[in-house]
């Protein structure tokens, strides 16, 4: 479960959101929505802990995986959108490698 308490982010004294509250359950599904400028890459800075607010906080699990694809990306042109997406993942294929690794070991 993810939680997120009175999340609010300040820009030189004007205020992009403020006092902004929900959960996130382990099966749900989400959009975030909205229009250009309110706040919608911030909030996922923020919740992939790429980014401070200026007050609330966000709460999950410690074993939680928060995955977080960045609007704009420097791109390697030759990329699939799929190896691009799995970038974000890395670390999980990483682990997934070394369990490999490991098993193959404990065979020998």
């Amino acid at each position: 479960m993810i939680s997120v308490d009175a999340l609010a982010v300040e820009f030189g004294g004007s205020a992009l959101f403020s006092d902004v509250s929900f959960t996130i359950n382990e099966n749900d599904k989400i959009a975030l929505m909205g229009k250009n400028g309110a706040g919608k890459s911030t909030m996922m800075k923020i919740i992939a802990g790429e980014q401070k607010p200026s007050r609330g906080q966000v709460r999950f699990p410690k074993d939680a995986v928060i995955a977080y694809l960045p609007q704009h990306l420097l791109t390697e042109d030759k990329c699939t959108v799929f190896e691009e997406a799995s970038k974000a993942f890395a670390h999980i294929f990483e682990m997934r490698d070394e369990m490999e690794r490991l098993n193959k070991e404990l065979e020998t």
